[in-house]
């Protein structure tokens, strides 16, 4: 919920409430290579098959998780949009390739954090201290990481209508400094009335362009 922002406050000086949350490795599920991830299933018609592969309750958060997941990923594409799911890093970088680079090289881009001490991943007001930088003329596919007993990731992008930059954001007491990518979605007529950003930018749906940062664990392929 503190990922999100209005288009107007992507600039110098604008001061958020934003928190990037921590990374904890000794929890994160494994990463699969592709021939360990083309062996599994991954559609919702074999959920019950995969919850007894893992051995992961139907009723439990978990398995509630994993169907959330395999749905997701078998929605359909809105008018406008690419996405897809990747299944491991080779996948994820075939299909990011196939689906906007082309021949293009491509670029990969994180959200870093980068403390004096030790890094605070608490709720923090943040000041942008340099102007937001716009990658012009390129195409981008945001991945998130998904719930599921090892790493996929949700990646979708839009034909047009999306403006990536590069921000630069300090904590109050100068002892910490994010970098890393921000998109703007400037036309949100297509989303669905109730996503939970027209409710945290407090505007009306479907009316106004959403921007947000990318958590530590999210991967933003940028292709001219």
């Amino acid at each position: 919920m503190y990922m999100f922002l209005n288009f107007n406050d992507l600039k110098l000086g604008a001061k958020l409430l934003v928190y990037f949350n921590k990374n904890e490795l000794r929890t994160l599920p494994p990463l699969l290579t592709r021939q360990e991830a083309d062996l599994i299933p991954f559609t919702k018609s074999k959920l019950d098959f995969l919850l007894n592969h893992f051995s992961i309750s139907k009723d439990s958060p978990q398995g509630k998780a994993m169907k959330e997941t395999l749905v997701r990923c078998n929605y359909k594409e809105i008018e406008g949009e690419y996405k897809f799911c990747g299944t491991s890093l080779e996948s994820m970088l075939d299909l990011a390739k196939k689906t906007i680079a082309s021949n293009a090289d491509i670029k990969v881009m994180t959200t870093k954090v980068i403390a004096q001490n030790t890094t605070s991943y608490a709720l923090h007001n943040y000041t942008f201290v340099e102007t937001p930088k716009e990658l012009v003329g390129i195409k981008m596919l945001g991945c998130h990481r998904m719930p599921y007993p090892y790493v996929v990731y949700y990646c979708h992008g839009h034909k047009s209508g999306a403006r990536v930059f590069e921000v630069s954001l300090v904590t109050d007491d100068g002892r910490q400094r994010v970098v890393g990518p921000a998109v703007c979605h400037m036309n949100t007529s297509m989303w669905n009335a109730d996503h939970v950003a027209f409710k945290v930018l407090k505007i009306e749906p479907r009316s106004a362009p959403v921007c947000h940062f990318f958590p530590l664990d999210n991967i933003v392929w940028l292709a001219n």
